[in-house]
């Protein structure tokens, strides 16, 4: 009965080699009725779990991915902005600020009482100024003003940033406005602490204060004769304007009576007082 057994077993095993399961080789000896077995062969259920597993792992198993660091992200995202050629620029000096001085006044050139004597001015008097003589003549004493006077080149080329003297005063240039009628208007004008130029009768600029009248300083006194053709004319009145004689004149002088300089011009030739004009002042 045992020999039958041992038979049964070896064809079992000899039946799953021919499956392609490799099996090691089992020896037996045999001591009476009882068979023993002298290698130990592994379970043949544990080996192919084990290779069906391994397949399986070998065709589904993905790559190995090294995770990268977050510099080497950063690396490899960013892309560095194309460079552009560096732009030359252009460095310009600002003109240098100028100092603008008037041709005469207080700090241009001096003017004396005797260069007025073939000229006309503005002046101011009283009727204390104005006296006949007891040879019938007629003699004033006034004060002779006169106005600055800048060069038109000095004026016209004015830039934010010079310097204007006014009377003995420095103006700086901040804003410069010129108008069509021709006048520059600095830093806004007199209403805004500025001031007005305008041109005269010979092209050179003034100061002009409001309602045109003149910036004046004063040349100082004298005294001079009447002639015998002198006319005062009164403009005071628009709509009436006169004439008078030195006589009629003197009569007109009271103490109340002004003539300044904002509205009084006096011709002279030849060192004698010709002509006196009153003009209307708004």
């Amino acid at each position: 009965m045992k020999k039958y057994i041992g038979i049964i077993v070896l064809t079992a095993l000899l039946s799953l080699t021919g499956c392609g399961i490799e099996v090691e080789e089992i020896s037996y000896t045999s001591t009476g009725s009882t068979a023993e077995q002298t290698t130990e062969a592994p379970a043949v259920g544990t080996t192919a779990e084990n290779i069906i597993e391994s397949e399986s792992q070998s065709a589904t198993a993905a790559p190995e991915i090294t995770p990268t660091t977050e510099a080497e992200t950063t690396t490899v995202t960013q892309t560095e902005a194309p460079t552009e050629p560096a732009t030359a620029v252009q460095e310009t000096t600002a003109a240098s600020p100028n100092e603008i001085f008037a041709l005469n006044g207080p700090l241009g050139r001096h003017q004396g009482v005797e260069e007025f004597d073939n000229a006309k001015f503005a002046a101011s008097f009283g009727a204390g100024d104005f006296i006949k003589n007891a040879d019938g003549t007629f003699t004033l004493t006034t004060m002779i003003y006169r106005y600055e006077m800048f060069s038109s080149e000095d004026i016209q080329s004015l830039k934010v940033g010079d310097t204007i003297w006014c009377l003995g005063k420095n103006v700086a240039v901040e804003t410069i406005e010129v108008r069509d009628s021709g006048l520059i208007i600095v830093n806004g004008g007199i209403e805004n602490g500025g001031r007005y130029f305008k041109t005269d009768e010979n092209g050179l600029y003034f100061e002009s204060g409001m309602n045109d009248r003149h910036s004046y300083y004063e040349i100082g006194e004298n005294t001079y004769t009447l002639s015998a053709d002198f006319v005062f004319t009164d403009n005071s009145d628009m709509d009436n304007p006169k004439t008078y004689t030195a006589e009629e004149l003197m009569s007109l002088l009271t103490y109340d009576t002004h003539f300044v300089n904002s509205n009084t011009i006096v011709e002279t030739s030849n060192g004698v007082v010709t002509a006196i004009v009153r003009n209307y002042i708004p």
